[in-house]
């Protein structure tokens, strides 16, 4: 398996000057971006790529190149750990440009992404639906993956990220809270690499 040492996630964000008389957005979109990405705890290197997968959208995964760094603290607690804020490159691609946002997303941030660092070129989401209970980490319910990552071209998953309601583990739906984890294949062992919760 590829030393995938950061599997994060972001979001696609489209940015445009221009709205309708409504104040909604038209999508004459003038830059787009991954942003909000999360999950990175060793300090990746500028200048080096991140696999991007397009998450529930017909898109193959594409690199972006990490053009800034920042130090950040966990809820900007001086007490907890530090993580790494990456700033990657502006996308290019026009498909990402004119597709449209998956259901119950706003047409500015279209729909979410996995991060794979370093970049694999050949990562990929599994759909969900090729999921089976055995596949998964003890206590991991299908219904709360919110990706499933293949990092060795094999069709199965090596690195899950899981989204469910913070007062219970098995729902991910209707949360007054969210709460994450993030598990990777290590060795043929799923392990937990990194959780999430609300300040």
């Amino acid at each position: 398996m590829p030393p995938a040492q950061t599997i994060g996630e972001g979001v696609v964000w489209r940015v445009s000057n221009n709205e309708d008389n409504h104040g909604r957005l038209l999508p004459t979109w003038k830059e787009v971006r991954v942003t909000n990405v999360f999950g990175f705890k060793k300090r990746p290197v500028v200048g080096s790529k991140v696999t991007i997968i397009p998450l529930d959208v017909d898109l193959e995964p594409f690199e972006l190149r990490i053009i800034k760094l920042s130090k950040r603290k966990e809820c900007d607690d001086p007490s907890l750990s530090s993580w790494w804020e990456v700033d990657l490159e502006p996308i290019k691609d026009r498909k990402i440009f004119e597709i449209a946002a998956t259901p119950n997303r706003s047409v500015d941030y279209p729909f979410d992404v996995a991060a794979v660092y370093p970049a694999v070129s050949f990562a990929k989401q599994i759909d969900k639906t090729h999921l089976k209970k055995e596949m998964l980490p003890r206590r991991v319910s299908i219904s709360t993956v919110k990706a499933a990552i293949d990092l060795t071209n094999n069709g199965r998953p090596d690195a899950l990220i899981v989204e469910h309601c913070c007062e219970d583990s098995k729902r991910s739906a209707e949360c007054n809270y969210t709460c994450g984890k993030t598990f990777k294949k290590i060795r043929g062992v799923w392990k937990l690499i990194d959780t999430s919760s609300p300040c």
